[in-house]
């Protein structure tokens, strides 16, 4: 973490700010310390503040193992000529609406699992504070390492760490549909928004995929054994319908069939397949909403100029009044 980030930090109970006791530092960067407050202290491990989720919850032990195995297979900088290039560009323009450059900016990432998104952010020029609950903080740390615009915790995205009125924007995309409740996510990041800045979201739809009640099936007995057997059977299910079952997937009828009952993500990569399979079938939650909910989420916690975007039919943006 490097220190010019710790303005924007607070404790995410209380939000009163903190104050910060170095363990071990490089210059500006802080490796490991505390951050204190009144009400109490959070460590830096490995340059990552760790608010919650630093010890193991098998809420997010699912997030945390898929994001170190494919920690940078949805990285634009990763599929340059391959299928999938352009596919992350283009869903964090639409969902978001920048188009523009984003310098002197700090934007907040809400659930930023290993980057993805904090890759296309740095390429607007935007500083990023990105937020995990999981494991997957370690991967981010990791593949921003050397980036000092780039600030990684972990912690849970409804009670943010950050200060009131202090982002310039934030995003939530494919986050918080995982967590108790969306709603709240958007109000803490309402909070963390100043006066004129914006939010974007996308939570999974009803209906879709992710919505399937074979995927919710799977999804069930995968978390049932989850604390016998970890992360393998899930795994192995991933890996026998993606290798087994996508060569006839193109089929018609029959292939349409077979989905119903063994559902797996079809996508022209095969490691995307692999990854956004295993990631339909493990999360603890995973909720899918109706269009007017999500608006209307918005609409509750203040926020104006709410529209939706053109990337599915739940995913919607909007501005702080100024």
């Amino acid at each position: 973490m490097h220190i010019k980030f710790l303005k924007f930090l607070v404790d995410p109970a209380t939000k009163e700010p903190l104050h910060l006791e170095i363990i071990k530092r490089d210059g500006d960067l802080i490796e490991s310390g505390v951050l204190k407050s009144t009400a109490d202290e959070y460590p830096i491990v490995r340059g990552v503040p760790r608010f919650s989720g630093y010890k193991f919850d098998p809420y997010v032990a699912s997030f945390g193992y898929q994001w170190k195995k494919w920690s940078k297979v949805q990285f634009e900088s990763e599929n340059v000529g391959q299928p999938m290039q352009g596919h992350t560009l283009r869903m964090w323009e639409r969902i978001t609406g920048v188009q523009s450059d984003l310098s002197q900016q700090v934007v907040l990432d809400i659930g930023c699992g290993s980057g993805r998104f904090i890759e296309i952010a740095r390429r607007k020029g935007a500083g990023v504070i990105g937020i995990d609950y999981s494991r997957a903080v370690e991967a981010a740390a990791e593949n921003f390492s050397d980036d000092p615009d780039v600030c990684v915790c972990q912690a849970d995205v409804l009670r943010l760490p950050i200060k009131p009125s202090s982002i310039d924007g934030a995003f939530s995309i494919g986050v918080l549909h995982h967590t108790p409740s969306p709603f709240e996510g958007i109000q803490e990041a309402y909070c963390t928004i100043e006066p004129g800045g914006w939010l974007a979201i996308s939570v999974y739809g009803k209906g879709g995929y992710y919505d399937f009640p074979s995927v919710q099936a799977w999804r069930r007995l995968f978390n049932f054994l989850w604390p016998l057997f970890k992360h393998y059977p899930p795994l192995l299910y991933s890996y026998a319908t993606v290798y087994g079952l996508r060569p006839i997937a193109f089929l018609p009828f029959f292939g349409k069939a077979v989905r119903l009952f063994l559902p797996f993500v079809k996508l022209p990569d095969i490691r995307w397949s692999l990854l956004d399979t295993f990631d339909s079938i493990t999360p603890s939650y995973q909720s899918a909403h109706e269009s007017y909910e999500v608006f209307q989420w918005l609409k509750k916690c203040g926020f104006v100029n709410i529209e939706p975007t053109d990337w599915g039919f739940t995913s919607y943006r909007g501005a702080k009044p100024s």
